[in-house]
């Protein structure tokens, strides 16, 4: 059974799988030999992580962790699931944990998921706050910590009467007050986009890492007037990433040569400046609604590869197939190093899919070279795994964020007035 599901994924990798939604659960194991056909060959020392919170420490390397099965059967046939492990790329194919979902499904069947292991979805869930079911309306949301100006800035897509629409709030960077919540008010523009919807907004933020600081992020929504707002709940959370590879002995071409060179350059011979320099990985979580994924490799020569997407699963397995949008920047760069990105590498893909989520933050994504020459299209794939920390308990939490989110008369946090007017927005660009 185990060599029938390798063989199913080497054959995703090197046909990139244009099937949709594939609900064969697929574990990763021996490496399957090579053939004409272009299968997978896993490198011996390929594995591991991109690189620690400190950019000058050493890339470690996780290979030795991925062998082996992540459960075990107990004396009564039932599987028990050993600690998981957020840098075992294992686990991307493994069901021995669960998920975490938000509650939201998509159209095409599809369960919306955290990126995270911890139970902080479930938590909020379980709150059943949003009487009016605005969550699931909200198509986008980005945070962003502005390094200039210091502030935190939101910025929330939604659906509103059939109409897209944009809201941005800004609010004080939480970094220094550890997990103190911090007051969101309305603004004219934010991460370089302007605000175009009409109703009272205002809201809090909390930094929900139990060290303080702010990888995981709660963003509490009061949107609409007094006695009719809809209550939205998003996790953020933004962090480094593990990596995996898994490369083909390619076909020649040069193009794909130089980025299978990244990957043995980073976690074979740690040398040259073609090898990763950082690998973060970025999600939304909209409490019974949509969530998102951003994923961000940057090489020493500043070489990037970017792709966005939908954060889904399907609820048997964690096998998908869903294309990615490519980004020209890093999300979370300010605008003045934007300039600085290199994007050749990412100009040499043709396309990349999201080919499995297990739930917890471990993502695989397959990517395809774009047609050069006479050359074959390789493809190779990268599981990226999101390095996750403790976060507080939420229901130690609960009471000083209602106290907190409450006005007393008829003024919203940003200056305006219940009808929506204000003539005195901020703008944050």
């Amino acid at each position: 059974m185990l060599q029938k599901h390798t063989l199913i994924t080497a054959a995703l990798l090197a046909t990139l799988g244009l099937t949709a939604c594939n609900k064969d659960k697929t574990v990763g194991a021996p490496p399957p030999t090579q053939t004409s056909t272009g299968q997978v060959e896993d490198l011996p020392d390929l594995g591991g992580a991109g690189t620690n919170v400190n950019p000058s420490a050493p890339v470690g390397k996780t290979n030795a962790q991925s062998s082996g099965p992540d459960y075990e059967i107990n004396k009564d046939g039932v599987i028990m699931g050993k600690q998981y492990g957020t840098n075992n790329p294992a686990n991307v194919d493994s069901n021995a944990y669960g998920k975490r979902l938000t509650g939201g499904v998509s159209k095409e069947g599809l369960l919306y998921t955290s990126s995270s292991p911890d139970d902080t979805l479930d938590v909020l869930r379980g709150l059943k706050r949003d009487q009016l079911g605005l969550s699931a309306s909200v198509t986008e949301a980005k945070l962003k910590f502005e390094s200039i100006s210091g502030l935190s800035v939101v910025t929330l897509h939604i659906q509103e009467n059939g109409f897209a629409r944009v809201y941005n709030l800004v609010g004080d960077s939480a970094f220094e007050g550890g997990n103190e919540i911090v007051r969101l008010q309305s603004a004219r523009s934010g991460n370089g986009t302007k605000t175009t919807g009409s109703m009272p907004i205002r809201g809090t933020l909390q930094c929900l890492d139990l060290d303080g600081k702010c990888e995981t992020t709660l963003v509490k929504i009061d949107l609409g007037w007094s006695g009719s707002a809809s209550h939205i709940d998003i996790v953020f959370r933004q962090s480094y990433a593990d990596l995996f590879f898994k490369m083909s002995r390619g076909t020649g071409n040069p193009e794909y040569d130089f980025i299978k060179e990244m990957a043995v350059n980073t976690f074979r011979t740690h040398t040259g400046s073609n090898r990763v320099e950082s690998s973060k990985m970025s999600s939304w979580e909209v409490v019974n609604g949509r969530a998102g994924f951003t994923v961000v490799l940057r090489t020493f020569e500043n070489q990037m590869l970017a792709f966005s997407g939908p954060l889904v699963s399907p609820q048997s397995g964690n096998s998908t197939n869903v294309t990615l949008k490519r980004l020209a920047k890093d999300p979370n760069d300010d605008d003045d190093f934007a300039s600085n990105v290199n994007l050749s590498y990412q100009n040499m893909i043709s396309e990349a899919r999201l080919t499995a989520n297990n739930g917890l933050g471990q993502l695989r994504l397959v990517f395809k070279m774009r047609k050069y020459g006479t050359y074959k299209q390789d493809v190779f794939a990268i599981t990226f795994m999101r390095r996750s920390k403790p976060v507080i308990d939420l229901n130690d939490y609960q009471d000083q964020q209602e106290d907190h989110g409450n006005d007393n008369g008829n003024q919203n946090p940003g200056g305006g007035y219940e009808d929506g007017g204000s003539d005195d927005l901020p703008s944050v660009e």
